[in-house]
């Protein structure tokens, strides 16, 4: 492996039950011996960097699968893949949690007066959080914990970092909630929304700030820029969520590639100092087998095992090509994406 870099980032995208794949992919980057130094997170993102950081090493990846756990709904055989029942099943399950919610994560909102501002009540959400994260460990620094938010009334976003304040469930909260599915949450007088509107896998809070070191990030994104030609308007309805996120991880990418390029042309021209080398491994959910636009609700527990299992498999692609990869030299190297079973 190459010299080892003076920061590994994890940044953790958005896509509630799809953060199960998130699981599998820091499950196989802490087993290879590694940890991170800088966690940037969206959205169910931004849950799992909580997860993590708010735990000690060695305890990390329990909290992950106990909060995974609690969130998975009961489910039987899924209907062979391919069969006409196998969407139909999954579908019912997402229709089961849009109903019903999840006891740990979600409730259906009660109603009354004044009309609620969301369909649900995450306060369940709220007490998991409170006893499996340790938020005095994340304003420790290590390791340090930026989670993004959306200003609902200005459109702006938000970056909340361990490194200038203390991290606490509204955070976590504000940057999960996707409106009109969760309530906002009001911070220092600003009413915030899910980060994952603007920056659903925030690479562009860790490829903005130049250290001079070197960083090696994993991008782990739950949605897939590429995929198959829509056969029906289910296909066309999955695509539309796939391309709506991981549209945004792309156009980041390219942005700071371009900026990359100047700030090398610039330090040739001795007008500034070499730029940070940094190298991003991009991990793609691929999506599972007849996965549907409700797949974000579907917490059954053999498609979050599948997530899970996908997750593992890509983070040990993108560790054998972090391996394998030559020295690249200062600049921004972009490996995307990352998948089990392709170069």
């Amino acid at each position: 492996m190459n010299q080892a870099p003076a920061r590994i980032a994890l940044v953790l995208g958005g896509g509630n039950a799809l953060g199960a794949y998130e699981v599998g992919a820091y499950a196989a980057f802490e087993q290879a011996g590694h940890a991170p130094s800088w966690i940037a997170g969206a959205s169910v993102g931004a849950i799992n960097a909580a997860l993590i950081a708010g735990n000690p090493p060695g305890r990390r990846l329990a909290a992950l699968r106990t909060f995974w756990e609690r969130a998975a709904s009961p489910s039987g055989p899924l209907p062979l893949v391919g069969s006409a029942w196998y969407r139909v099943a999954q579908l019912s399950s997402a229709m089961q949690t849009r109903m019903f919610g999840r006891p740990s994560l979600f409730v259906t909102a009660m109603p009354g007066l004044p009309q609620p501002v969301a369909l649900y009540d995450a306060e369940p959400m709220r007490r998991t959080l409170a006893e499996l994260v340790d938020f005095g460990r994340i304003a420790g620094g290590e390791p340090r914990v930026s989670v993004i938010a959306v200003d609902v009334q200005t459109g702006a976003e938000v970056v909340f970092d361990s490194a200038r304040e203390r991290i606490t469930p509204d955070h976590i909260l504000a940057s999960a909630a996707l409106i009109p599915d969760f309530p906002p949450v009001e911070i220092d007088g600003r009413l915030l929304v899910d980060g994952g509107l603007s920056s659903n896998v925030p690479v562009n809070v860790v490829l903005s700030e130049q250290s001079g070191g070197r960083v090696v990030c994993f991008a782990i994104d739950p949605f897939p820029r590429v995929g198959a030609r829509p056969k029906s308007w289910i296909d066309a309805s999955e695509r539309q969520s796939d391309l709506m996120y991981a549209c945004q991880t792309e156009h980041m990418l390219r942005h700071h590639a371009e900026a990359d390029r100047l700030r090398r042309r610039l330090a040739e021209a001795g007008a500034q100092p070499a730029p940070d080398e940094v190298t991003v491994f991009r991990l793609e959910y691929a999506g599972g087998p007849d996965e549907t636009s409700m797949k974000m609700w579907d917490f059954s527990h053999q498609v979050l095992a599948r997530r899970e299992a996908a997750g593992r498999a890509d983070m040990d692609a993108a560790l054998h090509l972090w391996r394998t990869a030559p020295p690249t030299g200062a600049g921004l190297v972009i490996h995307s994406p990352v998948r089990h079973g392709e170069p």
